[in-house]
């Protein structure tokens, strides 16, 4: 097999204690074995669990042509859990990662004093990070782009949540939060873990036909169930959520953006302090945010909070949205200023704060436990199609099975809900033709897919 197509072929071992980078090969036989993102993830968690290990890790198809291959995923000890989780990055996370020059970083130890990683042109550094620990996210977001000079470096960071080790802490991409619903945060926390920047200007191979299959492969999903959709406000409906507010979203909506190369743009800029029609720069400081976290959305809302402004605290401070909008609602909190200062309360001193172990999601669910292993913020059910359409019966364990497979050949975890064209036997064609790897079947995915699981329950 070949993985120039995929993978640059290196794996960044960064230890904390020491302050030491070092670089080893990414073996063709590793991806043999595991293919890519969360299943590998898990070979060198195993590796290195005796080091308390955070791996961040690209999927297969992360920064190619396929369709959303946009993902990173970060897997550790979840501290709301107990066990292993595994968090998605969308945005251009994974994309920038893989493109700065490694594959995958192994996080190892707890540093003396707060430090960041720096990754760029395959060059690593555990630099100082006291200049941004105790600041917001936003703040630390700018400062970072400022030291390093580029306004176009990618951010892993953690608020003050993260910082203050508070458990529903959630990761964010640069300045709007995450998936991070397994508090990966409170861990990097824990090991003085400020932030990962990342500048990637590399590339990769592309193979004969692939550019041509992945373009035929978007082209039929775009005709397909997502046709005539787009942001989150079409995702309420099927999702059985509240009508108004679908209303507040349209109504507050100034564009909506995708993840790099996703044919949906669920991604929705929300304009709260000045008109959301407005294109010029007028000079409003933080005029709103970028949010593709619904069940955040949703759970202020029930709050009759005003839940973008809500969601903009969350973020600045690192909490999880919905697992905070829970805690509001038992301490009966129902206004924005007292809402506010209940979240910097949380931020500031929320370390022996739990989830209550409900689902983040207004709405029924029913998935089975291996569930817990992935992301809740992630829809529970397919959005615009039956599970049937993606050739399944079983609901749950069809949820659980799609998202091993989005989270191992690096497509956003929320897309693989949306586009039953991405179907196994095209994952596999791809596969084939990406790496030339003929041998590659159905029956080998489906066994990395299980392994993936079996591993991360167990």
């Amino acid at each position: 097999m070949e993985t120039m197509n995929n993978y640059t072929g290196n794996i960044l071992i960064a230890d904390l204690e020491s302050g030491e980078c070092e670089t080893e090969e990414l073996s063709p036989g590793l991806v043999e074995k595991a293919l890519g993102g969360a299943a590998l993830n898990m070979e060198l968690y195993e590796k290195y669990k005796d080091r308390d290990p955070l791996i961040l890790g690209t999927g297969f198809f992360t920064a190619t042509f396929f369709p959303c291959s946009c993902l990173a995923v970060m897997t550790g000890i979840s501290p709301i859990t107990g066990g292993i989780g595994h968090v998605p990055l969308t945005w251009q996370t994974g994309v920038e990662l893989k493109l700065a020059g490694f594959d995958f970083v192994v996080i190892l130890g707890k540093a003396a004093k707060p430090m960041r990683l720096w990754l760029h042109d395959g060059l690593s550094d555990l630099n100082d990070s006291e200049d941004i620990w105790g600041k917001d996210v936003w703040q630390s977001v700018d400062k970072i782009r400022e030291v390093y000079g580029d306004d176009m470096i990618q951010s892993i960071l953690i608020g003050k949540a993260g910082e203050n080790k508070v458990p529903i802490a959630q990761l964010s991409e640069n300045y709007w939060g995450s998936a991070d619903t397994l508090g990966l945060a409170a861990v990097c926390g824990a090991k003085n873990l400020k932030a990962i920047a990342m500048r990637g200007l590399g590339s990769l191979e592309v193979a004969d036909g692939f550019f041509q299959k992945s373009l035929e492969l978007k082209n039929e999903i775009l005709s397909g169930a997502i046709k005539g959709k787009a942001g989150l406000k079409d995702f309420i409906a099927p999702l059985g959520l509240d009508a108004k507010l679908k209303e507040k979203i349209e109504s507050a909506t100034h564009r909506i953006n995708a993840c790099y190369n996703c044919p949906y743009p669920c991604y929705t800029f929300l304009k709260y302090r000045e008109a959301p029609s407005a294109t010029a720069q007028n000079g409003v400081a933080d005029p709103g945010c970028l949010t593709a976290d619904l069940a955040g959305l949703a759970r202020f809302h029930m709050l009759g909070i005003d839940a973008p402004q809500a969601m903009e605290k969350c973020f600045k401070s690192g909490l999880q949205p919905a697992a905070a909008a829970r805690i509001l609602e038992k301490k009966g909190i129902k206004d924005l200023a007292a809402a506010e200062a209940a979240l910097d309360a949380l931020a500031a001193e929320g370390n022996d704060v739990k989830p209550d172990g409900q689902s983040p999601w207004p709405i029924e669910v029913a998935l089975p436990q291996a569930a817990g292993i992935f992301s809740s913020a992630v829809p529970p059910k397919p959005l615009f199609a039956q599970v049937s359409n993606f050739g399944a019966q079983d609901a749950g364990q069809w949820w659980v099975q799609r998202q091993a497979l989005a989270y191992t050949i690096g497509i956003c975890p929320i897309f693989a809900l949306l586009a039953p064209e991405v179907t196994l036997e095209k994952v596999v064609e791809l596969v084939q033709m990406s790496a030339e790897w003929d041998a590659f079947s159905s029956d080998t995915l489906k066994n990395i897919i299980d392994t993936l699981i079996k591993k991360s329950t167990g």
